[in-house]
């Protein structure tokens, strides 16, 4: 389960870092989660990673589709906190 988690994290990193800072955020949150957990779970935080790393045969198909469940909740859950801290209401 730690790896899920880490999964769904780093995620939301990515994808915050990516709406807050453009490139150079999402370059830095990914920089900063593949080496705060990369060790647990591989790194991936991108759905597209996960599916190469799958057709090298490297994990199965039971761990992609759990890190795809978490990794789009992750980037779910922050695409949801920017959308509420900057809405014009």
């Amino acid at each position: 389960m730690n790896k899920y988690v880490t999964e769904l994290i780093g995620a939301f990193f990515l994808v915050m870092g990516a709406i807050l800072g453009g490139a150079v955020g999402a370059s830095l949150a990914l920089m900063i989660m593949v080496y705060a957990g990369g060790h647990v779970s591989g790194g991936h935080y991108n759905p597209a990673v996960t599916l190469s790393v799958w057709m090298r045969g490297k994990i199965e198909m039971k761990d992609a589709v759990m890190y795809w469940i978490f990794q789009f909740a992750g980037a779910l859950i922050a695409a949801l906190i920017v959308m509420y801290v900057f809405s014009n209401e």
